[in-house]
């Protein structure tokens, strides 16, 4: 009796209805994290207005699995992890909190520029403690792109993107490259990071029709038709840089090539996912930066070494730049009292271990022009940021002066890379840089003159509220440009990230500035529909972004609710994400990734009735 008794309690002990069966999650993960009502369905009804069914799930499905299943999945092909959604590691828009929420009042406006705070369940975020399973040396290779896509991917970043954040020098990665592919197991694995990101941003600057990425979807057996279709890819490839650099055991050894690869890691990230997910591995590249002393000079290094230092401490600060227009609760000024010596503005070529050539006759730009001009913007906007932060933000002396600096900035891209005022035709990419340099010129007009540019503004200038509506009017039409402009094509994917922002930013501007004016079509030199007409072409871009970016799909919906404010377009869908009194939801769910300090989230009163 007595045994077949303890028998039965170690059978009902290790039955699994013994178990306390865990509450079921109502909503999905997504719902769930921003706070919003799901409908239970699978993809549910809000992920489905947001282009999010590929990552809408439950975690009771992930938690009704048994462990054996869920090993089995770990160890299954790289396509099923790519095609996972709980593969996917890196979020379409920082998590939110209600109790973050800023009410729709100007006086909170520092709550509102505060960094958001992740979950702490939150397991989707680029950070190398929530990266998936171990990979094998085999397995990563394995995730490279095949070997003809990857050259031309590698040749694509040193055609088109490369002189935007030049790191590296061409030559010496040339190098490393074909001893990689001559002996990819001898591989460092900071190096391969390198490798991975570099593809991932590249990838996400291309459409998934592109014939040239044929072998790459045949690999990953993808369907090239939708349109995040590389959007997915480029992730995945993101992932895989952070699981190399987390196998090198990046936190404790510190390499050149760990930090080469982080700064293309946060580059990539700030430009296709969130500028503050880089924030942390921000300060880490810092850190290491210093630690391997790549703000000093080294007399035991060659030409080419030391310039790949001075090279890579300039990115680190021109990333820093993105943290300074965009949030205003972390000081960077410190960072211009570190003594460095910054990069030579000559190309790839004039360095060579014999020394640097420096051509007496220079008249074209170099492949280091648009980062010598980053880093003057880096000062510059370190040196404003600080100014409206504090109480001289009302000083017009200083905002003259500061004016006049961002002029003769403008000044000397028009001298460098426009032909008599105007595009070249015989290089495209001088008119990109220039555009790409004008957006944060005028960005930087907005933010001076905010304080300024409101009748109701204490120091209110009407100089200011024309420079507010120039500087707006500017940046939507740079964003138009970059959209519309055939020799243009190749940089579309910059209206994925911080330029569709700005242009957000800009439009926001405008409509306070207008909803300020006389109410006539034309007030002053200010023509009302001719500013109303930009924004209504910039709503349709958004729309057409909207698909492969989350930024703009937000910037989409806030567009739309603003026109519906003045009677334009057509008013959002009646849902709950876009009635006028949830705008304001919409607002604090992209703090993380906006600079809404010349926003006025009052929007003149249309909350408050007035």
């Amino acid at each position: 009796m007595g045994p077949n008794l303890s028998d039965h309690n170690r059978s009902v002990a290790q039955s699994p209805r013994s178990y306390r069966r865990k509450r079921k999650t109502i909503n999905c993960d997504q719902c769930r994290r921003s706070k919003l009502r799901c409908d239970r369905q699978h993809p549910c009804g809000s992920c489905k207005r947001r282009n999010r069914e590929f990552i809408c799930f439950y975690e009771t499905n992930l938690n009704s699995e048994s462990p054996s299943h869920r090993s089995a999945q770990a160890r299954g092909s790289r396509g099923a992890r790519l095609t996972s959604p709980s593969g996917l590691s890196l979020p379409l828009e920082p998590p939110t909190s209600e109790a973050n929420q800023a009410p729709p009042d100007s006086s909170h406006w520092e709550t509102v520029l505060e960094r958001p705070v992740p979950e702490q369940d939150a397991d989707d975020t680029l950070s190398p403690l929530s990266m998936g399973p171990h990979m094998t040396l085999q397995e990563i290779l394995d995730a490279l792109p095949p070997r003809n896509c990857c050259d031309y991917l590698v040749s694509h970043f040193f055609t088109n993107i490369s002189a935007l954040f030049p790191i590296l020098h061409g030559p010496t990665f040339q190098k490393q490259y074909t001893s990689f592919m001559q002996q990819p197991h001898g591989v460092d694995l900071s190096w391969l990071a390198l490798l991975f990101s570099m593809c991932s941003l590249v990838l996400n600057t291309m459409d998934a029709s592109d014939p040239r990425l044929a072998t790459l979807w045949s690999q990953l057996s993808f369907d090239p038709t939708p349109n995040t279709t590389t959007l997915s890819a480029s992730r995945r490839l993101l992932q895989t840089a952070m699981s190399c650099l987390l196998q090198d055991q990046f936190l404790i050894r510190h390499k050149f090539s760990t930090f080469e690869a982080l700064l293309m890691i946060i580059y990539s990230t700030s430009h296709n996912g969130s500028v503050d997910q880089g924030w942390a591995l921000l300060g880490m590249a810092l850190n290491m930066g210093i630690a391997l002393r790549c703000n000093t000079d080294d007399q035991s290094l060659g030409p080419i070494e030391t310039e790949r230092r001075r090279r890579c401490w300039a990115g680190l600060l021109t990333l820093h730049t993105y943290q300074c227009i965009l949030f205003r609760d972390v000081d960077m000024s410190f960072l211009l009292d570190i003594k460095a010596t910054m990069p030579v503005d000559a190309n790839d070529s004039d360095i060579t271990e014999d020394g640097i050539s420096h051509p007496s006759r220079r008249t074209q730009p170099t492949q280091m022009s648009v980062m010598m001009s980053k880093l003057r913007l880096f000062r510059l906007s370190t040196q404003i940021c600080r100014h409206i932060s504090g109480p001289s933000r009302l000083d017009q002396r200083l905002l003259h002066h500061f004016d006049d600096a961002i002029a003769q900035e403008q000044n000397r891209w028009d001298a460098t890379y426009m032909v008599d005022g105007s595009p070249s035709i015989l290089d495209s990419t001088s008119y990109a840089y220039w555009c790409v340099l004008q957006t944060y010129a005028h960005h930087l007009y907005l933010l001076l003159h905010r304080p300024f540019h409101h009748s109701k503004a204490p120091c209110f200038l009407a100089s200011s509220r024309t420079q507010c509506i120039a500087a707006a009017m500017a940046l939507i039409s740079l964003h138009r440009e970059i959209f519309e402009v055939p020799l243009l094509r190749n940089y579309r994917w910059l209206l994925n990230g911080v330029t569709s922002l700005k242009a957000l930013h800009a439009a926001v501007a405008l409509n306070s500035c207008l909803l300020d004016t006389p109410s006539s079509d034309r007030a002053g030199d200010v023509d009302v529909g001719v500013c109303r007409e930009e924004i209504e072409k910039l709503v349709l871009r958004m729309e057409n972004f909207s698909p492969r970016s989350m930024i703009c799909l937000k910037a989409h919906r806030i567009l739309c609710s603003l026109q519906a404010q003045w009677g334009g377009g057509n008013p959002p869908p009646s849902n709950s994400e876009t009635q006028p009194e949830n705008i304001l939801k919409d607002w604090t769910d992209i703090r993380g990734w906006m600079d809404a300090d010349f926003i006025n989230w009052n929007l003149d009163g249309a909350f408050s009735g007035s």
